[in-house]
């Protein structure tokens, strides 16, 4: 075969050839239809140029729905456009892609699955159009779709890669300027850290700057540019890899490696084993230098990517770790799935109820026990999850096909048109990187809508080097099929206008309730705004939130010791607010387990102020809760400090007991567990089975955190401070374990270093008041300890959310298979694999005599 995907054929003639693409028998004047095409292909334009870099100030309603709200309402205008456009068509000719059609017939597919999931809001829109969701689903098809507009319009073809190309190089340049000058350098309000950026995620910059790699590669290969434009190119090149090496995501290396690689060599073999092709370009110094820089710089990273990385990262003071379920976890719930639901999965956009109700207990020995991922391994194996065996099957089927379509583009055209081969390679390479890498990770809206775009592109090139896939669609041949054309299109367009104005809604309830929480001064502003946005778009966090702002308001109520009547009554309109506001939300998505716990919160508050049967419907709803989130222990944990608070102490020692038994290590329930043993007396009972179970979990920094707490509750200050720092030698990032080693310290008057430990434990809890206020005090020297809650922790400790933005990660927190880090994680010393050591403890432990022989470690 004499063709190759890497030969350039930009000396090759081009015959000339018939227009193909709406240019077919206009029925009336050019001007309008040729205006209404040029309206698409400009939108189509605009999304290529502006996906990367679009946003809103204050992202109140996420990075992610600006982009997803952008290609919306572009493709809307491109369908309306267009539909317009056949109006005045009597006939047009057209590329149909097979794969295409399937990835339309998988929409389909998953709205079937979304309409019986049981959770119909979720997996159709989500709170912000997730990308799991149908909606997200529609709008990928959509942008393949309107990008067809762009066949046979070279000029057109030409402002897309040219507009993206421009946004490329303002991405690269803004991100790295923002890593060499800090966080404070154009964030825009918007952007308060350097691993966010208008592409979304750090990891999300890495996938656009590997793209940047790999097509600025394919261009030095396939343009004869000249030497300054390589020069550009190669530039873009070297920033993309700056960038790569302080994000170090390790999968990116190995095929960025491997593609340079492969460049490599054929660069240096083609005038020997291709000698029989012809090629326009020649192997310039500037393509064969760079391609040796990325083999290399790859080659440094897959071998040594934790010592230089740590490198990188020290003189950048850039820190990012992603950690996501691995692929053994996600095929686990897969398996569980598919046992349930075979064909359809569970539903769009509901992989983290699936977690939820199938995770491996494992993982609750973990800090990663209460997080609930809303994806798996990757973007595709979620979808797996989501949609059942019919949504793989399609999704797998759409890829091959369309890879199959890439190799006849490429490799088997018989058109010899070197732009439209240009044009194909580079849309063919963007596509097939982009839709692998959400085999292996969980990209976000922007990458997702490129790879779509990129797509469509393939579609276009395909269409001009493949003659034989563009088929002539009649439009109007007679009056019948005339009259159904104009119905079709005046619903298309009312459903296109529809679907954006409810869509525009869904946006302007999330930003105006994200700005309201952060920006209300009063609980009644915050109220009526909420209010407001639920009455634009019914997301049950919105009554949620609004629940939770009165529950606050019950327990302050509550703990008014002789309350007037006006306070009694005030308390029966809150209590009546916060129960409405929580049914609501439990309504509204019955298969959030978090919402059935925030009813049983209120109701607990009821039961409190002697309100007959609210303690019957409080367990009621925590057990629905139970049900929903079976490996959660925190439901027992809830329900034993119901308990506790209303005096039922057996009870609240069996709920402790399950709580312990899905999680040995859980501080909360072992920090009630000592309370209750201090409030009954038992404290020395306590201890000795406390150093008793140390010896049978010598590694557990858990227990030495329940024998700090039940030796300073006896008096035994020293040795509860040994306890404490053996805890925090196990678990540097232990808050409470900080937290109270802090007060144990501040009773011996040791200020200095106390003062020291509270600042750490602050830098997990901003929003602690508590903790505030106690600083201020030893800061002033006028500091007055602190009451512990008797049933709650004093601090949260610094368990990761999905985003893991506010979570310290190391090698000693993922040492599971059921996550796994996406960045190579290393360390100040650059060993990877050794957890943060914090040297403040070792100047805690100077204060205190060594561990007693009582509390042996082996």
């Amino acid at each position: 075969m004499s063709e190759n995907v890497f030969i350039p054929k930009m000396n090759q003639s081009a015959p000339p050839k018939q227009e193909q693409v709406l240019e077919v028998e206009s029925t009336g004047a050019n001007d309008a239809g040729g205006t209404m095409l040029r309206v698409a292909q400009y939108a189509v334009i605009l999304l290529a140029g502006s996906i990367a870099v679009f946003f809103t100030p204050h992202l109140w309603a996420s990075l992610g729905f600006d982009k997803t709200i952008l290609a919306f309402g572009l493709a809307i205008v491109s369908v309306i456009s267009l539909s317009l456009l056949a109006l005045r068509r009597a006939k047009v000719a057209t590329v149909l892609p097979i794969s295409l059609g399937i990835f339309w017939v998988l929409v389909m597919a998953a709205m079937v699955s979304g309409l019986h999931s049981g959770d119909i809001q979720d997996a159709m829109r989500g709170s912000v159009f997730d990308p799991q969701t149908v909606g997200f689903l529609a709008i990928l098809a959509l942008t393949m779709t309107i990008s067809l507009s762009l066949q046979n319009a070279k000029v057109m073809s030409m402002k897309a890669l040219a507009f993206f190309g421009l946004t490329a190089i303002v991405v690269l340049l803004y991100n790295v300027l923002r890593i060499i000058f800090g966080p404070a350098f154009l964030g825009f309000d918007s952007f308060g850290a350097v691993t966010v950026s208008p592409i979304g995620s750090f990891n999300d910059l890495a996938i656009f700057a590997s793209l940047v790699i790999l097509l600025g590669l394919v261009t030095l290969m396939q343009l004869p540019l000249k030497t300054w434009l390589q020069s550009i190119v190669a530039g873009m090149i070297v920033l993309a890899l700056f960038l790569l090496g302080v994000i170090n995501f390790f999968n990116i290396w190995i095929i960025v490696g491997f593609f340079s690689l492969l460049l490599f060599v054929f660069l240096l073999s083609r005038d020997t084993l291709f000698n029989g092709a012809k090629t326009a370009v020649q192997s310039s110094r500037i393509l064969l230098a760079t391609t040796a820089i990325v083999c290399i710089v790859s080659a440094v990273f897959i071998v040594a990517g934790d010592y230089v990385g740590n490198k990188i990262g020290q003189m950048t003071s850039v820190n990012y770790v992603e950690v996501r379920p691995s692929a053994e976890a996600t095929i686990g719930i897969a398996r569980a799935v598919y046992s349930d639901n075979l064909f359809m999965g569970v539903g769009p956009n509901r992989f983290a109820d699936a977690w939820r109700q199938h995770k491996d207990p494992a993982i609750n020995e973990t800090i990663f026990w209460d997080t609930d991922f809303n994806a798996g391994s990757g973007f595709i194996p979620t979808l797996f999850i989501n949609t059942g065996v019919v949504g793989m099957t399609l999704l797998v089927l759409f890829h091959l096909v369309f890879l199959y379509t890439g190799y006849r583009m490429l490799l088997r055209t018989t058109q010899h048109d070197p732009y439209w081969y240009y044009f194909g390679v580079f849309s063919f390479t963007a596509a097939c990187f982009l839709w692998l890498m959400s085999y292996i990770y969980v990209p976000g809206s922007a990458i997702l809508l490129l790879a779509a775009l990129f797509t469509g592109f393939t579609y276009v090139a395909a269409g001009a080097l493949l003659p034989m896939m563009v088929k002539t669609v009649p439009l109007a041949a007679n009056r019948r099929r005339g009259f159904f054309l104009m119905a079709a299109i005046i619903l298309i367009i009312t459903v296109s206008i529809g679907s954006l104005f409810s869509v525009g809604k869904q946006y302007v309830a999330q930003a105006n309730f994200t700005k309201a929480r952060v920006q209300s001064e009063s609980v009644a502003v915050f109220d009526q705004a909420a209010l407001a946005a639920f009455t634009l778009y019914d997301d049950p966090r919105f009554q949620s939130a609004r629940a939770q702002v009165q529950m606050a308001n019950l327990s302050s109520l509550l703990a008014v010791e002789q309350p007037s009547e006006e306070q009694q009554q005030q308390f029966l309109e809150v209590a009546e607010q916060a129960l409405l506001h929580a049914e609501q939300a439990v309504s509204a998505d019955l298969s959030d387990p978090d919402h059935h716990a925030l009813l049983a919160g209120v109701y607990s508050n009821l039961a409190l102020a002697g309100i007959d049967g609210a303690a019957a419907r409080s367990e009621a709803a925590l057990a629905e809760a139970e049900r929903l989130d079976p490996l959660n222990p925190g439901y027992h944990l809830i329900a034993a400090q119901i308990a506790a608070r209303t005096g039922d102490v057996a009870t609240a020692r069996t709920e402790i007991a399950a709580a312990l038994e899905l999680k040995r290590n859980f501080t909360e329930a072992l920090y009630l567990s000592a309370q209750l043993d201090i409030a009954e007396g038992k404290a020395d009972s306590a201890i000795a089975t406390t150093r008793t179970i140390i010896r049978l979990e010598p590694n557990n920094p858990t227990r030495y955190f329940q024998l700090g707490v039940l030796l300073s509750a006896n008096d035994q200050v020293d040795e509860a401070i040994v306890a404490y720092n053996e805890a925090l030698r196990r678990d540097p990032q232990y808050a409470n374990a900080r937290y109270l080693m802090a007060l144990a310290l501040l009773n011996k008057n040791e200020q200095a270093v106390a003062l020291e430990q509270l600042r750490l434990v602050q830098q997990t809890n901003q929003e602690n008041q508590q903790l505030q206020l106690l600083i201020e005090q030893v800061e002033s020297g006028e500091y007055q300890i602190p009451e512990v809650p008797s049933i709650e922790a004093p601090v949260s400790e610094n368990a990761p959310t999905e985003g893991f933005e506010d979570a310290v990660i190391t090698n000693s927190d993922v040492e599971t298979d059921l996550v796994t880090p996406v960045n190579t994680i290393t360390n100040s010393e650059g060993a990877e694999g050794e957890p943060v050591v914090d040297e403040t403890v070792d100047a805690a432990e100077s204060a205190v005599e060594p561990l007693p022989e009582t509390v042996e470690t082996e």
